[in-house]
């Protein structure tokens, strides 16, 4: 049985609501070989990533005062502009915000003091406080899963909740969770016979960041107009690694272009750059034997430093191009090209792109081309394709 000693955490700067530490002890119960083409990495890496907002399922607000009756308003929807009428002018009106998920639970709320004159615009800050957490864990098998994981089940106290498959990882998604409270997590991944190939286990606790909402009121006798920005209601994403080898590309498909961005406009030739996605659950090493083609003539470029961790990508770009993977002078062709990543003798991938023709790609000056990940199997088709820019995650197609 392999035990994984270490652990690694890496916060991710963002506009979150909720934050948590997590360190996951992961156990190999199938036993597990390094293989004769890398190491084995023994550590197991948690990123607190970008939050995602679970869904949304209706705001209240209500106003009230001593000397007036209760207002109350509540919506499905969130609109840009909340008008309530008939508010009475006059001091101390206290304004009552809840937002609740779609379970019907009750996630957010705060409240605020404000006088109403008429003809006049004012502005009341809301501190929105969490009263529940959501989790996300994302555990990469890669698109070949060659874990052999078949299902999965993350058991919280007494919640169980089953594994999904997306985009060559396994999920687990929460329902509401309470916070600042000790909770027992623990992780069973099973093969296709049931039989337990992981298991994992730690004590979290999910914590409340309070933003500062804004509400603006237009008062004109008596009624107010309330523009509401809601607070980002979001679940902790947490990337769960399996023991993994780090190793050269090998097959087909380990490695795929994603997006690129050729077609720039003449001023910004030097930022034109491509992204890679590593589709395994190995740490991918390319090195001197590894090189990208311009398979019309031959012209070659290569890569002697590039490490890309599982289900992750990389940016290779012209030295302009801000937080780039790798540097490279490798020119694209604005309107068509054939493009190769090749290692040893083996094409990872291959891609011809054009914005003319049967099988054209959605080619736009000053804009990126990208793969939603979903269309891995068919992007080799222009069709598959959008445009948009979306640099180290799955396209946002505009």
């Amino acid at each position: 049985m392999l035990m994984l000693r270490h652990f690694c955490i890496l916060c991710i700067a963002a506009c979150s609501l909720w934050s948590a530490v997590l360190g996951l002890l992961l156990v190999a119960c199938s036993g597990g070989s390094s293989g004769g083409d890398g190491s084995m990495d023994r550590s197991v890496k948690l990123f607190l990533g970008k939050i995602q907002v679970p869904m949304f399922d209706s705001i209240s607000v209500d106003v009230s005062a001593a000397d007036m009756e209760n207002i109350h308003i509540s919506k499905k929807t969130l609109e840009d502009n909340l008008k309530i009428e008939g508010i009475p002018q006059g001091e101390t009106r206290k304004f009552e915000v809840k937002i609740y998920a779609d379970s019907g639970i009750l996630v957010q709320k705060g409240e605020a003091i404000a006088d109403i004159k008429a003809d006049e615009s004012i502005t009341v800050p809301i501190s929105l406080n969490a009263l529940f957490g959501f989790l996300r864990l994302e555990i990469p098998l890669g698109f070949t899963n060659n874990t052999g994981v078949s299902s999965g089940k993350l058991f919280l106290e007494d919640m169980e909740f089953d594994m999904k498959f997306e985009n060559g990882k396994g999920v687990f998604n929460t329902s509401s969770l309470p916070l600042n409270k000790n909770l027992n997590l623990r992780i069973e991944l099973k093969d296709v016979n049931g039989k337990i190939l992981f298991i994992g286990s730690k004590i979290i606790s999910l914590s409340s960041i309070s933003q500062t909402e804004t509400i603006q009121l237009q008062s004109d006798r008596g009624s107010a107009t309330l523009e509401l920005t809601p607070d980002t209601v979001g679940s902790t994403q947490i990337l769960v690694m399996l023991p993994a080898k780090s190793r050269p590309p090998k097959d087909y498909g380990d490695i795929f272009f994603t997006e690129i961005y050729a077609n720039t406009p003449a001023s910004e030739d030097n930022f034109q750059y491509m992204e890679l996605y590593n589709s395994t659950s190995d740490t991918l090493l390319l090195s001197n034997n590894c090189k990208l083609v311009r398979m019309d003539n031959g012209t070659e470029h290569k890569i002697t430093n590039l490490s890309i961790p599982p289900t992750s990508y990389a940016i290779i770009g012209r030295n302009s191009v801000l937080d780039k993977d790798y540097s490279s002078s490798f020119a694209l062709l604005k309107t068509t090209m054939s493009l190769g990543l090749f290692c040893g003798n083996s094409a990872i991938d291959t891609l011809t792109y054009s914005s003319k023709g049967d099988n054209s790609f959605p080619m736009k000056t000053g804009i990126a081309i990208q793969l939603p990940l979903g269309n891995y199997s068919t992007h080799a088709l222009g069709s598959s394709w959008c445009s948009g820019f979306s640099p180290r995650e799955n396209a946002i197609c505009q």
